[in-house]
């Protein structure tokens, strides 16, 4: 597989193990998670930019996909730290939406 390009593939290579687990078992674990009843298309039209991801699936995405993107970068990740990526996402992301 080509080294992702974007949010969607990179959660995708991280939630399929490299592809070595099928797409839509990645796809249920999200809807589990999430408590959403996302169909294959949706994960389609995400990774073609056709469809905006909701900002709780980006966030979702990137907790999965953090680590391993700074990884692939050259970078490292403390090991041990658990809240790592948790800490690193609070920063990153903007504040929840007041209602």
């Amino acid at each position: 597989m080509p080294q992702p390009t974007n949010l969607i593939d990179s959660w995708l290579h991280v939630a399929t193990a490299g592809d070595k687990h099928p797409k839509s078992e990645a796809l249920a674990q999200l809807n589990r998670d999430l408590g959403t009843k996302y169909r294959p298309n949706r994960l389609y039209e995400w990774r073609a930019g056709t469809y905006p991801v909701p900002p709780h699936v980006q966030a979702y995405m990137l907790h999965a996909a953090l680590s391993w993107i700074i990884q692939e970068e050259g970078g490292r990740v403390p090991e041990g730290d658990a809240e790592f990526t948790d800490r690193v996402l609070q920063r990153m992301l903007p504040p929840p939406r007041a209602k």
